[in-house]
């Protein structure tokens, strides 16, 4: 069985569409989607129980990302080449081969999200790292304690260009695992200039996910 760990059900929306098409196998082995929470600590949680409970053959941590290298934009794929097995590397760089929008180098994760130009590119020339998540280093810490390969991909959702629209905290609360609607509209209210820069951010979300799940369905169909 092959997990493929996402935080949130939004980001693997289009995947699980198209397994559930496939009859929840993509070649020869049985597909598992699991959410684990958003941030390091849920992840951690999440993932020790998952490994200790099914044992996969590999799992496969997926979701968005931003972005901190200037060259990559949204849609475009992170192959986390510091949390993965060589050998999935090695069959991503194959798979990429003849295509654009897909990079491989340093991931980095945070407990809390970077989310102005500024502290993107200061994090960008601390690490070296193409992009930020929060969940990724927790992941890869339970998969090496439990001997699982792991395989790390992310698509860019914000640039490093581009601001989040919306401070996180405004629209998720980490503690709870849940979306704080009120707080979003609330900060839309008294904010109504970020109105166009979030629906631009909305919209970007759905071809990112579209690129994550067309890697993904060729990577396990092989």
């Amino acid at each position: 069985m092959i997990a493929v760990a996402f935080a949130l059900p939004q980001e693997s929306r289009d995947f699980r569409r198209a397994l559930a098409a496939a009859g929840g196998r993509l070649g020869l082995e049985e597909i598992r989607v699991v959410h684990l929470g958003v941030g390091p600590e849920s992840a951690a949680a999440q993932a020790a129980h998952l490994l200790a409970e099914t044992r996969p053959s590999r799992l496969i941590c997926a979701g968005f990302a931003g972005g901190l290298d200037p060259r990559l934009v949204t849609g475009d794929l992170v192959v986390a080449e510091n949390f993965s097995a060589p050998e999935f590397v090695a069959r991503c760089r194959k798979q990429a081969e003849g295509a654009g929008g897909c990079f491989f180098g340093g991931l980095v994760s945070r407990c809390v999200p970077v989310e102005s130009v500024a502290e993107k590119a200061a994090l960008a020339r601390e690490t070296g790292a193409l992009a930020v998540d929060m969940e990724t280093a927790a992941v890869a810490e339970a998969c090496r304690g439990a001997g699982v390969p792991l395989l790390a991909v992310r698509v860019i959702s914000d640039p490093a260009s581009v601001p989040l629209p919306v401070p996180f905290a405004e629209w998720f609360d980490v503690r709870s695992q849940r979306p704080r609607r009120w707080g979003l509209v609330k900060f839309i209210v008294r904010h109504p200039r970020r109105v166009g820069p979030f629906a631009d951010f909305v919209r970007g979300l759905a071809p990112a996910r579209r690129a994550l799940t067309d890697f993904l369905l060729r990577f396990v169909g092989t």
